[in-house]
């Protein structure tokens, strides 16, 4: 089973995955490939160099840092079950699609997820203050321009098999994941 995972910042996406990983699944992430190829040009792993690097892979891969994650590393792996995390790009989940994933999507209120990130400080991309954090989300959650090049993970999560509202407790979290794995099989 192939598992795209889609998500405002700060909504749960790496609880969702840390989940299915306890279940057996296997992760291939977005957001890690791209720290590792910014890094190696000797950069931060800031948004601001992350969503360029994504930009310039897209330009090589019709499916972006999905589709690379998928022909260098999934490929050679074949696991039985996958997550594909983070998609920002209604271009990524399309590539995700071709392959028969199952696309689902993680949100929570702006509160509720600006409080997570200054819980989780991941490094360089979280911390900010709440307007900061509110003017990434807008940019990243609706994009601002093509919704098939640009982070517009809005648009990713308004074609999603499955969208999870998590504001509440782990818990019910849990519980909607395995709604949704029930819905993919």
């Amino acid at each position: 089973m192939i598992i795209g995972i889609a998500g405002t910042i700060g909504a749960g996406k790496g609880t969702v995955v840390e989940y299915l990983k306890s279940k057996g699944f296997v992760q291939y992430s977005s957001s890690q490939l791209l720290g590792e190829l910014v890094e190696r040009e000797g950069n931060p792993k800031t948004r601001d160099f992350l969503s360029p690097m994504a930009t310039r892979l897209q330009q090589e891969y019709a499916g972006g840092v999905v589709e690379k994650n998928y022909r260098e590393k999934y490929l050679q792996d074949k696991p039985e079950n996958v997550i594909f995390e983070s998609i920002h790009r209604q271009s990524e989940a399309n590539f995700l699609r071709s392959v028969g994933a199952f696309i689902i999507g993680v949100d929570a209120d702006l509160e509720a997820r600006y409080a997570r990130t200054m819980l989780r400080k991941e490094g360089e991309k979280d911390g900010h203050s709440f307007e900061d954090f509110q003017k990434q989300s807008q940019i990243e959650d609706d994009g601002g321009g093509d919704v098939t090049r640009d982070n517009n993970i809005r648009a990713v999560l308004n074609n999603a098999d499955v969208v999870i509202m998590n504001n509440g407790t782990q818990g019910e979290l849990f519980s909607q994941v395995e709604d949704a794995l029930s819905k993919a099989r």
